[in-house]
């Protein structure tokens, strides 16, 4: 069989895998094995339920009356006036760098309005906050979670112009 198409094999070459490409196997396997590890569910904490729930309390929060424009009572303000205290604190944190310390720009747009690309409401700034644009504004979802976006949403909207 070594002559069957003519072309004459070295024995000794067909014995051994190149160190090259044995290095390159083996490491292949270990940083899928690191992959793996890293990003299991089991290892992160992250479910697909626990996910669903934060999604269903954040809508909850958003149809409260204290959330709808023009309804509540002082208590309500109070909260609010709270939140977006809590808002500005979270802002000036982890927003700040790319959107300037009075939302003025930079990096990123100006967060003063009055009109937005996705949206002017505090539903809307929840969204982008949360998952993000295709124009370069990341996802915070996970790094502050939803209180934190709610507050800093409430933040921006009250510091819109109109």
């Amino acid at each position: 069989m070594d002559e069957f198409d003519g072309i004459k094999e070295r024995k000794e070459g067909k014995k051994k895998m190149p160190l090259g490409m044995a290095v390159l196997f083996l490491g292949l396997i270990g940083l899928g094995l690191l992959y793996l590890y890293l990003f299991l569910p089991q290892t992160t904490g992250w479910t697909q339920k626990a996910q669903y729930e934060e999604q269903v309390k954040m809508h909850q929060v958003l149809q409260s009356p204290a959330h709808k424009e023009g309804e509540g009572a002082e208590s309500a303000g109070h909260e609010r006036m709270e939140a977006i205290a809590r808002g500005e604190a979270v802002y000036k944190e982890a927003c700040a760098v790319c959107h300037g310390e009075k939302l003025e720009g930079g990096i990123g747009p100006g967060l003063l309005g009055p009109k937005f690309i996705y949206g002017d409401s505090v539903k809307d700034h929840v969204r982008v906050i949360s998952k993000g644009t295709a124009k370069g504004m990341p996802a915070f979802e996970k790094q502050l979670g939803s209180t934190k976006i709610q507050n800093v949403a409430a933040y921006i909207h009250s510091r819109h112009k109109r």
